[in-house]
């Protein structure tokens, strides 16, 4: 679980990363919300188009092969944006191909936590889930504590040195190839009908609209309601971590949880709803307040449809979460860049609202999942 949570916050970590980093970013290279939207629109554009193919590739070759791939991918890349990187373009070109290596890591460490046959499955997507938020807290450390200081290219060197740990940790944990193939041999192989993961991943795509746009706008939404760089940028932090502990708490009872998960989730999303209503009140005090509803309401929903789903396809874990992850992508892909759009022509206010009206479609989406996988 250690392995798979650590890979998946640095495979990640770049796309989060850039949207904590949007103040310092944009100024240095004169772009607009717009345009910088591309930034992370790059990032999970590339992911969306990779994901399903990566997804088999994983089922073909092993998880381990391609999480400790995906992972040095990701470190190269941050370490280029760091040293040489001098144009928003190739920085958008650096973060596509980092969005690559995310989809083929995350649909590996999907189908390494099914192989590994642990016993609390529930906990186990709780604490893999948890590397989420977990890469928006470092990177929302990363703006008072690199960014200001140092510089915002140290950030990704941090990053890059995530992604190398996560490696080396991945090599010494995760067993080979050969060791495992008995064990995935032994798991009943369950599948849910093609159109239920569809269903499962445009739902999911309506509500990563909503995690993408807090992701990207936040932090620069903190500082246009009047807070300061630093205090957004802890703000992020603090939510963050508060959707982590939610995750992990609800993650402790989801193995004994009787109701369908989908069900749970549409039932928690309406107070990730509120706070995102709130973000759109210009107030920093208030800002600070909703930011945290935000994610503590609005990011847990991953937890119990992803376990929802590595249930039902135990065996087909890989290919089964690179289809509903495609939908999560284009949800993510599309945020920044429409919602960026809106920002340039009305404001963070407006943009909010709609972010909350695409959140809820997708909470009734959810519901319609129950009894469905």
């Amino acid at each position: 679980m250690t392995a798979g949570v650590l890979a998946t916050v640095s495979t990640v970590f770049p796309g989060f990363l850039t949207g904590a980093l949007a103040v310092q970013i944009s100024d240095e290279f004169s772009v607009a919300e717009g345009t910088y939207g591309w930034g992370l629109g790059g990032f999970f554009l590339a992911a969306t188009c990779g994901s399903f193919a990566l997804g088999k590739l994983a089922q073909r070759i092993g998880p381990r092969r391609q999480i400790m791939v995906a992972t040095s991918v990701v470190a190269c890349c941050q370490l280029l944006v760091a040293l040489t990187v001098r144009s928003f373009g190739a920085l958008v070109a650096a973060l596509a191909v980092c969005g690559l290596a995310n989809a083929a890591n995350q649909t590996a460490v999907n189908l390494a936590l099914t192989r590994a046959r642990i016993e609390r499955l529930g906990l186990a997507v709780a604490v893999k889930q948890s590397g989420m938020p977990t890469a928006a807290l470092l990177s929302g450390l990363m703006v008072p504590v690199v960014a200001l200081t140092l510089g915002w290219r140290w950030a990704y060197v941090a990053g890059s040195v995530l992604a190398i740990t996560s490696a080396g940790f991945v090599a010494r944990v995760l067993e080979g190839e050969d060791s495992v193939a008995a064990s995935s041999r032994a798991i009943r192989d369950r599948r849910s009908s093609t159109g239920a993961l569809v269903l499962a991943a445009v739902s999911g795509g309506l509500l990563a609209f909503g995690a993408g746009a807090l992701n990207a706008w936040v932090v620069s939404s903190g500082v246009d309601a009047g807070l300061s760089e630093a205090t957004a940028g802890w703000s992020l932090s603090i939510a963050a971590g508060l959707g982590i502990a939610c995750r992990l708490f609800f993650g402790f009872r989801l193995d004994r949880l009787r109701r369908d998960p989908f069900l749970v989730a549409g039932l928690m999303l309406p107070f990730g709803l509120v706070g995102v209503v709130l973000l759109a009140a210009r107030s920093p005090g208030l800002h600070i307040a909703a930011t945290v509803l935000a994610f503590a309401g609005g990011w847990v929903w991953p937890v119990f449809t992803n376990f929802g789903i590595l249930r039902a396809n135990a065996g087909t874990a890989g290919s089964a979460t690179g289809i509903t992850q495609t939908g999560v992508y284009v949800g993510v892909f599309s945020a920044p860049l429409l919602t960026g759009i809106i920002i340039e022509r009305f404001g963070y206010g407006p943009m909010w609202a709609v972010v909350a009206a695409v959140m809820g479609l997708g909470t009734v989406l959810t519901l319609a999942l129950v009894d469905r996988l």
